[in-house]
């Protein structure tokens, strides 16, 4: 319930906010009151994040105004440092230091003499920590603790300031089922003492759970501001597409027969039967056929990534099997599923994607060093060489000649980089989790050229992403919910359908 105070601790009026020609906001309005949880919700590109940013001061919006509710009670205009306080999705804590020592970090207590007063630290943290009844690991290091005890250091650090205002962003990544319930009810506590709570999440059933009221933001509008109790998932499915009730109603599924861009598809090449991996994947089963491009996707912690990683090799399975081209790949070995024929993308190409140091040629080549040995089990310089250059022609990849160190090419560049070495070792499988992260839109159009040659020379392609774009030039998207598969689109799909699937409703209508 919104506390008896109606006092409205955010009024934002008509925010514009461009970035060369991408239009950001266009006429955001956002107006809510103190102690209430409003759900900020929209799409990707929606205008969520320049919203939050422009609330905690990072972003100056072009036109509009913004008054805040001040930490002494008072109504100012701009964003009050003093009163907002923002948990982001990635976490900001320092690992190598203690939980008291993260909570008051950048506004550690002096003694008289300018020397850090220790145990006001840790009384800080303990009088926060006590709240959530988590006072027991004030002198924990931040590496040693539990993905649930991070998110509470997280939001106690956040409020050891006193904001009137708490801007949540996903703030259950991470998080088991148990472990979200238990911040919902901390979060619940938050707002019966006066904090007034914006949450910004993609899991929308999380919000029936969190929230008074709900703003969608599509295009950079808002275009819809209800209470909660007045609205279903498919409801917000809807606006968030920008589709009517009656439209979304009228539409029908096209199930009669597979849609298919180019060509017919050819005998199944790798069959997934009753996956499972841990609590993340729960018996997933897929095909993917000769000349397939199959697109896999959810919500972040769906299950989508960990089976991608587990039919690459990355992580074994604890049941269930993985069959490529009529055999059982091994469990948790990535060189013995890239010699059975299966190439990877992994994630994060600055995690484990490439060697910064490194050149180009070899970085491209790492997958297949064993096969370019000669005599004396040396590399082959001639043969690295060789088919670098024709890894670098399949991706169009830019650098200034095969020696170059892959640290000093551009983003889209360095992507590309660790696509060659994913064919590097000619796999008839391509597994690619978001294979455009991080590129821009001329290197995404390439990207997306050299996938269509690759699938239409008879190649299976798996490509594991939440970037809408990267999915439309799949034949078919599998989508996953709680770690399970619930959904299979064919290309020709509605928007309103893939969002109803990734949201886990049954029909988004």
């Amino acid at each position: 319930m919104v506390t008896a105070n109606t006092q409205n601790a955010i009024e934002i009026r008509g925010l514009q906010k461009s970035f060369g020609s991408t239009k950001a906001l266009t006429d955001a309005n956002l107006i809510v009151r103190s102690g209430e949880s409003r759900a900020l919700l929209g799409r990707n590109g929606a205008g969520k994040s320049t919203l939050i940013a422009m609330l905690t001061g990072l972003v100056t919006p072009d036109a509009g105004t913004i008054r805040i509710q001040g930490a002494n009670g008072e109504i100012t205009e701009g964003p009050g440092s003093d009163a907002i306080a923002c948990v982001y999705q990635k976490s900001t804590l320092v690992p190598e230091l203690t939980v008291a020592e993260n909570i008051s970090l950048g506004a550690y207590p002096r003694k008289r003499w300018g020397s850090v007063d220790w145990p006001a630290i840790r009384r800080t943290a303990t009088d926060q920590l006590k709240d959530w009844g988590y006072e027991r690991i004030a002198d924990k290091t931040v590496a040693d603790l539990e993905p649930l005890e991070k998110k509470i250091v997280e939001v106690c650090r956040a409020l050891s300031r006193g904001p009137r205002i708490l801007l949540l962003d996903e703030p259950t990544a991470g998080l088991d089922e148990g472990a979200s319930h238990e911040l919902f009810a901390q979060i619940d506590s938050l707002r019966q003492r006066g904090v007034t709570v914006i949450y910004v999440s993609h899991h929308l059933e999380e919000i029936f759970k969190v929230c008074d009221s709900v703003t969608i933001l599509r295009d950079g509008r808002d275009v819809m501001t209800a209470q909660t109790a007045d609205l279903t998932v498919n409801r917000i499915v809807n606006v968030m597409a920008g589709v009517s009730e009656e439209e979304a109603a009228a539409a029908k599924k096209e199930t009669a027969t597979e849609h298919r861009r180019h060509g017919e598809l050819g005998e199944t090449r790798l069959t997934v039967t009753g996956a499972a991996v841990g609590s993340r994947v729960l018996g997933a089963s897929l095909t993917v056929r000769e000349g397939e491009c199959v697109g896999l996707t959810g919500l972040d912690g769906a299950g989508h990534v960990q089976l991608a990683q587990a039919i690459a090799g990355q992580i074994a399975l604890d049941k269930g099997t993985v069959e490529h081209n009529g055999h059982t790949l091994g469990q948790g070995n990535v060189i013995k599923t890239i010699n059975a024929g299966v190439g990877f993308v992994p994630e994060d190409r600055h995690v484990d994607g490439y060697v910064p140091e490194m050149s180009v040629e070899e970085n491209a080549t790492l997958t297949i060093v064993d096969r370019l040995r000669g005599g004396g089990g040396l590399i082959n310089a001639g043969r690295r060489r060789n088919r670098f250059t024709e890894l670098s022609g399949a991706w169009a990849i830019k650098c200034d000649g095969p020696t170059q160190a892959v640290e000093e090419l551009s983003g889209g560049n360095q992507q590309k980089v660790v696509l060659a070495r994913a064919l590097a070792s000619n796999p008839d499988t391509l597994v690619l989790v978001h294979p455009t992260a991080g590129v821009d839109v001329t290197a995404k159009e390439s990207i997306y050229e050299s996938l269509r040659a690759l699938r239409d020379s008879g190649r299976s392609l798996l490509i594991v992403s939440t970037d809408d774009t990267d999915l439309e030039i799949c034949d078919r998207v599998i989508v996953m919910y709680k770690g399970e598969i619930h959904a299979e689109l064919n290309a020709g799909y509605e928007e309103w359908e893939l969002v109803g699937a990734i949201q886990g409703a049954e029909e988004a209508a």
